[in-house]
């Protein structure tokens, strides 16, 4: 038992291969670097490679063989298999005039700037339901990346629904906080897809795993 250990052992802490991911932009900025990071230190000769993509760009990668595997936001991955409950929140920056309101109404929602992500983003469909649902019509400024929100968010130019992994350091340091209304809570699901099944694949969804069982502890 002993040998076969130490013979698994030395094979995981030799891969060497290259592992390419593919994953949507909110995956690949907020979930993504703590995931390699514990992957490099564990595989320090394994070469990482990671593309941000759309959802469909995403599929097509994988098709192509241009990446061994996806993580998305869209259950239309190969082998598909979900790892993560997400969930959106409408954030505002700390200084923000609705972040210090005892009482606030679905009015103030109308009557504030919105910051909303373009038509290509995966959350979009679901913000659109969450506005009507508060009875706002929108006059946004449109943004097409996450974290480019999340900044015009912290500097005050207005409110947005975000992925609550995209703001977990801000809202631990206090730069932005949850503006709470009677709405339902947008929930969504991540998603892995892969055609592949090599030793770095299986690395990946080990160390993501751990993470994820991480996310739930805290």
């Amino acid at each position: 038992m002993t040998n076969r250990t130490n013979a698994e052992s030395t094979q995981t802490t030799a891969l060497k291969g290259t592992l390419r991911i593919a994953a949507s932009p909110v995956i690949s900025q907020a979930v993504l670097p703590d995931v390699l990071t514990r992957l490099h230190a564990k595989y320090p000769d394994m070469r990482l490679e990671l593309t941000t993509a759309s959802p469909s760009n995403i599929l097509r990668l994988l098709k192509s063989k241009k990446a061994d595997i996806g993580c998305s936001e869209r259950d239309n991955l190969p082998l598909s298999n979900a790892f993560m409950q997400d969930e959106l929140l409408l954030f505002a920056s700390a200084t923000h005039p609705l972040a210090h309101k005892k009482r606030s109404s679905i009015l103030d929602l109308q009557n504030t700037h919105w910051i909303l992500p373009d038509t290509e983003d995966p959350s979009r469909s679901l913000i659109d339901q969450a506005l009507q649902q508060y009875g706002v019509q929108a006059k946004p400024t449109i943004m097409d990346s996450p974290e480019s929100i999340k900044q015009a968010v912290l500097s005050g130019l207005g409110i947005a629904i975000l992925s609550r992994h995209s703001c977990k350091h801000e809202l631990a340091t206090g730069e932005l906080t949850v503006l709470h209304y009677e709405v339902t809570p947008i929930q969504r699901t991540f998603y892995t897809g892969t055609y592949s099944n090599t030793n770095e694949v299986q690395a990946f969804l080990s160390e993501l795993e751990a993470y994820c069982r991480l996310w739930q502890v805290n």
